[in-house]
């Protein structure tokens, strides 16, 4: 009787051991997954049953698991091409309205001028908030693939302060540029362009009087850009601007959807560096 009870023991105690030590296989080979891409299942050194019920549980849901991400990853491609397509085909004719605005503006009789700009400045707000779309789809697309190349960076700055020259006149504002000449760095022209435009865009919404850029070498494979600018309605906590949706002067809520420095923020990150904001004293 000692000896079958011994037996039984011994028996019951083998299969634990082996529920065991499958069991912390299972364990790690789901770990595993779950930190790595990988097509690989769960398996068992046994083929107890309750063990088999646990790997078949398993790898049914790492089944389901793995069609959802794949169709989420055809839903967000065709999302992205969906958006890339209708804003190209939204910026055609708003960029030919607007011409046709500012023709018709040289042209016009004085009684007509004010109907005209009322409608640049709606043609002016969709163009703005276009700009956000094509931003948020330049995002998504660069995080998938960078096109990354030697950029003078230095060329690059000055080029978009020079677009915006008459702007800045336009809205009183005096720039102080400080660059050095001839950076190089390795990066994405196009987000690096995004960037900047969007910075001169916040400032030419929100900024007065006077505006100071800078940029200089940090070292071989980072430079330091500066935007500096006055405003009011600053909050306490600066880094509050990097918020999504905040928006610094509630005055223009209805006007501003807030998103200006977030998406600079994302554009930098993307590009591997470090968005810091601040206040300064002139």
């Amino acid at each position: 009787m000692v000896i079958m009870l011994s037996i039984v023991c011994l028996v019951l105690a083998v299969l634990l051991l082996l529920i065991i030590i499958d069991i912390k296989r299972v364990t790690a080979e789901l770990v595993y997954i779950k930190a790595h891409t990988t097509n690989g299942f769960v398996t068992a050194n046994t083929g107890l049953p309750l063990i088999q019920k646990l790997i078949n549980a398993s790898n049914a849901s790492l089944r389901v698991s793995r069609e959802l991400q794949q169709s989420q990853v055809r839903q967000d491609d065709q999302v992205r091409r969906m958006l890339t397509n209708l804003t190209h085909d939204i910026k055609t004719p708003l960029t030919v309205s607007m011409g046709y605005v500012q023709l018709l503006m040289r042209s016009m009789d004085t009684a007509q001028q004010p109907k005209l700009k009322r409608i640049g400045r709606n043609l002016d707000a969709v163009n703005y908030y276009l700009r956000y779309l094509m931003d948020f789809n330049l995002m998504q697309e660069k995080s998938i693939a960078l096109k990354v190349k030697k950029i003078n960076v230095s060329a690059l700055l000055e080029n978009e302060l020079f677009n915006y020259y008459d702007e800045f006149n336009q809205r009183g504002l005096k720039v102080t540029p400080t660059i050095s000449p001839n950076l190089i760095l390795q990066t994405d022209a196009t987000l690096l362009t995004r960037v900047c435009q969007n910075l001169i865009g916040n400032i030419l919404k929100y900024g007065e009087k006077e505006v100071r850029v800078e940029l200089v070498r940090v070292d071989d494979a980072h430079v330091k850009l500066t935007f500096s600018n006055r405003g009011r309605n600053l909050p306490k906590d600066p880094t509050r601007l990097m918020n999504r949706f905040y928006t610094a002067d509630q005055a223009r809520t209805n006007q501003s959807v807030g998103l200006g420095l977030s998406i600079v923020q994302s554009l930098i990150t993307t590009l591997g560096g470090r968005m810091l904001v601040g206040l300064t004293s002139w």
